[in-house]
């Protein structure tokens, strides 16, 4: 497998080259080629829209207290046609399900997300 070609067709694609799949080329090419494959699997054009698919990731990146991942989820997600209000009720969501302290947690990401809807 060509990993320059690979690198150029994320970034094309998705404008980054994902960290597992950057991650996955030190465990060889037969161990990149699946996860490369199983990327292009699971965020290919399917039943579920983009927006959902983001905002899904958005929720399970909260979850993780991943806060560098979650901005990025929510880049995409806005990219996607979500609203304030839908990124909004994944974030309540989140602290439903995580508990009071997550509201912490997410204090900069609802920053970050206001500064992305400023102008509306």
């Amino acid at each position: 497998m060509d990993k320059r070609k690979l690198h150029e067709e994320f970034k094309k694609e998705i404008g980054f080259v994902p960290p597992g799949v950057m991650v996955s080329q030190s465990f060889g090419d037969d161990f990149q080629k699946i996860i490369s494959e199983y990327h292009h699997e699971v965020w290919r054009k399917g039943v579920i829209p983009f927006k959902y698919k983001y905002l899904i990731a958005l929720a399970t990146a909260v979850f993780d207290e991943n806060e560098r991942r979650a901005k990025l989820e929510i880049n995409k997600a806005i990219k996607y046609g979500a609203t304030k209000e839908e990124i909004l009720e994944v974030l309540k969501q989140q602290v439903w399900m995580k508990g009071a302290p997550t509201l912490v947690q997410i204090a900069s990401l609802i920053k970050y997300m206001e500064s992305k809807f400023k102008n509306e």
